[in-house]
C-alpha cells in the first residue's frame, strides 16, 4: 500500500474511532435490536449452519445476542482467534456458557486461548457458510475499512480456498455497521481489500 494512501485511510480510522466512542451504550444497544432481527431473518444466516461471528467491543453492533441465537438454533458457532501479527483462525465454541467463559485479549474482547485446543472451520468437512464481519466505517457502494490489521482481508482468501478445496461455494459474508459506521464520501481501497456481500445497518 502506497503511503498516502495509508495515511488517508489512518486519518478516517482516526475520525471514525473518536465519532463512536461518542455513542452511549444504550444507543449501541438500540441500533443492535434491530441489525441482529435484520441478520437472524434474512435468507443468508437462515440457510447457513456453520457460521463465523466476530466478538464485538464498544463501537460496533453489538454480537452477543446474535451468537446465543446461533447457539439456541443449534448452528456451529465460530469466533475468531488472531496470533502473529496478522494471522486470524475461527475456531468453535461450544455452548453459551463456554461463551461467557472466554477470557478477554489485550483489547477486552473476549477471545479464545492461542493454546486452547479447539475446533477450527478449516479442519471441518464443510467450512463455513456464513461469516458475519465487523468494520470501522462503511461507504455506499458497499466498501469496507477495516482496523488496519488485514485479518478478514487475509482470512477470507484463506476460507475460500478451503471450501473450494472441498467443492464448497464461497463463504457468504455480510458486514454489520451503526449508523454512525455509514459514510456519505467514498472510502479508499487497495487491491488486497475485499468488501462484505452485504452491510447491514438500522
Amino acid at each position: 500500500m502506497n503511503p498516502a494512501l495509508r495515511a488517508l485511510k489512518n486519518t478516517i480510522r482516526k475520525d471514525m474511532r473518536q465519532r463512536l466512542a461518542a455513542l452511549s451504550t444504550d444507543e449501541i444497544n438500540r441500533q443492535s435490536a434491530i441489525v441482529t432481527e435484520k441478520l437472524v431473518t434474512s435468507k443468508a444466516f437462515k440457510e447457513s449452519q456453520n457460521i463465523s461471528v466476530y466478538i464485538s467491543m464498544h463501537g460496533e453492533i453489538c454480537t452477543t445476542e446474535i451468537i446465543r441465537i446461533v447457539l439456541d438454533q443449534n448452528k456451529s458457532c465460530y469466533v475468531p482467534r488472531c496470533h502473529g501479527k496478522d494471522i486470524m483462525d475461527m475456531v468453535k465454541i461450544e455452548s453459551w456458557d463456554d461463551f461467557l467463559a472466554l477470557p478477554k485479549n489485550s483489547w477486552g474482547i473476549p477471545e479464545p486461548k492461542v493454546e486452547e485446543a479447539r475446533e477450527n472451520a478449516l479442519d471441518t468437512p464443510r467450512g463455513l457458510d456464513l461469516i458475519v464481519m465487523p468494520g470501522l466505517a462503511f461507504d455506499r457502494t458497499g466498501t469496507r475499512l477495516g482496523h488496519g490489521r488485514g485479518y478478514y482481508d487475509n482470512y477470507l482468501v484463506k476460507v475460500n480456498n478451503y471450501n473450494s478445496s472441498i467443492g464448497q461455494p464461497p463463504v457468504a459474508t455480510i458486514a454489520l455497521a451503526l449508523t454512525e459506521q455509514i459514510v456519505e464520501e467514498p472510502l479508499p481501497r487497495c487491491e488486497t481489500d475485499i468488501n462484505p456481500q452485504e452491510i447491514l445497518s438500522p
